[in-house]
This record gives C-alpha cells, sequence and structure tokens, in this order.
C-alpha cells in the first residue's frame, strides 16, 4: 500500500514497446532528472512526441501507469506495465486502438485506490486536479485508521478489528470491492469516505 503511488522518478519501469496495431512505438525513459513517454510513428503517417511522466499509480507487482499533466488536467499513459505478465501493452480496452490514446482522463475513481488525501477534481471537471495531485505517496496509515492529527494528541484511533463487521469489512471494501460493479451513489464520492462509514452510503455494487 505504500508504495501504490508517488513521484514517476520513485518507480521508473523502462520501456520500449511497439504496437503493432496502430504501427506506434512507445518508450518510457529516464533523462536529467525527469520520466518521459515518447511516441512515433514511421511511414505514411509519421507522428512523434513526449510527454513528461510526473506521478506513478500501481506498486508494479500486478500492474503499473504513470499519468502526464496538461494545462492542469491529468491524463493516464496509453501504455500499461502489467507484473504478472512482465510486459508492456496498451492500457485496458485500447489493445486494438489505430492511434495513440492521449485523452484518457486519471478519474477520482480510479485514483481512490492508489492515493491518500487527493482533492476532487476543481468544479466542472472530471480530471483537472489542483498540483501537486499527490499531497504523500502511496496509500496513508489515516485509510484505515482515521485522522492522525487527534491521535497525537492522545485521541484513540479506528481499529478495525474492533468494528462491527459491516463497517469493519467497508474499510477493506474501499479498494477490495467484491461486486461486479461499483456505482458510486448521486451526490456521494468514494473520496469522502471515512473509515467506520458505511461503504453503502457511497456505492452500489
Amino acid at each position: 500500500m505504500a508504495h501504490s503511488s508517488g513521484p514517476s522518478l520513485d518507480n521508473v519501469i523502462p520501456a520500449d514497446f511497439m504496437h503493432k496495431r496502430s504501427g506506434v512505438r512507445y518508450r518510457i525513459y529516464r533523462d536529467s532528472g525527469r520520466v518521459w513517454l515518447s511516441f512515433e510513428r514511421k511511414g505514411e503517417n509519421p507522428i512523434h512526441g513526449q510527454r513528461e511522466l510526473l506521478y506513478y499509480i500501481g506498486s508494479g507487482r500486478r500492474g503499473l501507469t504513470y499519468l502526464f499533466v496538461e494545462d492542469g488536467f491529468v491524463f493516464e499513459s496509453p501504455i500499461n506495465w502489467y507484473g504478472d505478465r512482465q510486459l508492456w501493452d496498451m492500457t485496458p480496452a485500447y489493445q486494438d486502438a489505430s492511434e495513440i490514446p492521449l485523452n484518457l482522463p486519471a478519474h477520482t475513481s480510479c485514483l481512490h485506490c492508489h492515493v491518500s488525501g487527493m482533492k476532487p477534481p476543481v468544479n466542472g471537471t472530471e480530471n483537472r486536479y489542483e498540483m501537486p495531485l499527490l499531497t504523500h505517496s502511496g496509500v496513508s496509515c489515516e485509510r484505515c485508521h482515521g485522522p492522525g492529527a487527534g491521535h497525537m494528541k492522545g485521541a484513540a484511533i479506528v481499529n478495525p478489528a474492533k468494528l462491527p463487521p459491516d463497517r469493519r469489512d467497508a474499510i477493506c471494501m474501499q479498494c477490495h470491492m467484491e461486486g461486479r460493479v461499483s456505482i458510486e451513489r448521486a451526490g456521494k464520492h468514494i473520496y469522502d469516505f471515512r473509515p467506520g462509514d458505511s461503504l453503502s452510503n457511497y456505492i452500489h455494487c
């Protein structure tokens, strides 16, 4: 959990991947203290460019992707690291893309399980956030045990083992959800969840 997100420089997995369907060669590399995604296609419809990758999401054990920012809007990299297969490939659902998907918004519903203390998107947007996106790396203790400020002054913290079963399980199921589909309830957002709340107040599976 502590390694589920952070600055891209903290978890660089180099990539040199050719996507046959689109004919695009993707590279991820470190250069001069920064991390870059480059993309290039030669031939009749040539294209080339790059994006600076600012954050990583996922520890890499099962998977990992990177995030880049354009005008304050946060997007996912078009390629993902698949830890179980030890290879780079297109992001899920884009294996057959014929062009470069550079407009994949980083939604809170995806970021929530990898990031602690994140803010909701700017009003009227779905993926524009105040920077820095991460106040600290990974998933913090507060995700399961509640705010630490009071504990620093001697107050008790949430101990999931002492909660009623439904509330205890709701803490784990913030991310380890067992339903086939999870839908946020109207006016409720998972990033507002607090330890001890009932998850059913926020989502419907």
